[in-house]
């Protein structure tokens, strides 16, 4: 009995050391559920937390490449605006070369200072009394010319018919447009003159042909100098004692009106006058005032 006794208070305390450790390992299991879920919770957090960082990693990156080809822009434009820079700079400090003039003419134009005459060409000035003298002349010139202004008709009037003056002059313009195809030329008629009637008549009826031969030719000018006459005929404040050559106030106007041929020959707007100064507008009694463009 003692014994049964003694089995039964062990099989009792085995018992409630079963129950213990069901107790426990139901807990420790309980524990365990937890565990899991939150792990798994934590790991559901961690995925999206993942997810979003490589969200915001690519938008970074993408933000990175926009900001490089920003600055790649910017760096572009940059250059861009400093070559223009430089190139204006260039431009300013280079100016284009002004068209080449040859201008060739009678002693009338002796008192023409080609470096008052136009700012708008560089001028070489040449004198040659007669077309013989003229055309021998253009056939030696070495240089190419932009434009070619021709004032070389007073003397042949005196020894040739106006039909012959006007042929020599036609050749002479073709030859030297064959020698230079790009030439303008600037005709300038003859200037009036009292030294004789039929020297006179002969002069108008040239500028006359002239008109009627090249009027409407490409890159054919003419300086017309009307503007010297008085009711038809000569001016005779503009003519030396001699009555042929222009005196100093002729050599003015002649250079005027051979100066707007030019520049409409060479498509530049003449710039504007300047204005008179009292000193030249009222010169003293006895002094001669000397102006050519």
């Amino acid at each position: 009995e003692q014994f049964n006794s003694a089995i039964k208070h062990e099989q009792s305390m085995l018992e409630d050391t079963r129950n213990q450790i069901k107790l426990m390992v139901s807990s420790n299991n309980n524990e365990i559920d937890f565990k899991s879920k939150r792990l798994e919770e934590k790991n559901e957090e961690i995925t999206q937390l993942t997810s979003s960082l490589n969200i915001v990693k690519k938008k970074l990156d993408e933000a990175q490449d926009e900001s490089l080809q920003l600055k790649s822009n910017i760096s572009a434009s940059l250059d861009e605006a400093t070559t223009r820079s430089i190139q204006k700079e260039l431009v300013r400090e280079v100016p284009p070369a002004k068209p080449k003039l040859l201008f060739v003419g009678t002693s009338n134009i002796q008192g023409i200072h080609v470096e008052k005459l136009t700012q708008a060409a560089d001028i070489k000035k040449v004198i040659q009394y007669t077309l013989d003298d003229t055309s021998e002349f253009l056939s030696t010139f070495t240089d190419t010319p932009d434009m070619l202004v021709l004032h070389s008709l007073t003397n042949d009037l005196k020894t040739k018919q106006p039909t012959q003056c006007i042929d020599r002059l036609f050749h002479i313009i073709s030859e030297a447009s064959s020698k230079w195809p790009l030439l303008k030329c600037v005709i300038s008629f003859t200037t009036p003159r009292r030294d004789s009637i039929t020297n006179f008549t002969n002069a108008q009826i040239i500028n006359a042909l002239l008109k009627q031969k090249f009027s409407g030719v490409d890159n054919i000018f003419f300086a017309d100098h009307t503007n010297m006459l008085v009711n038809g005929n000569p001016n005779d404040n503009l003519l030396c004692e001699d009555k042929i050559h222009l005196n100093d106030k002729g050599i003015s106007i002649l250079a005027s009106n051979i100066k707007r041929a030019i520049h409409t020959g060479l498509h530049i707007p003449l710039p504007p006058a300047r204005p008179r100064s009292r000193s030249r507008q009222r010169p003293n009694r006895g002094t001669r005032t000397r102006t050519w463009a």
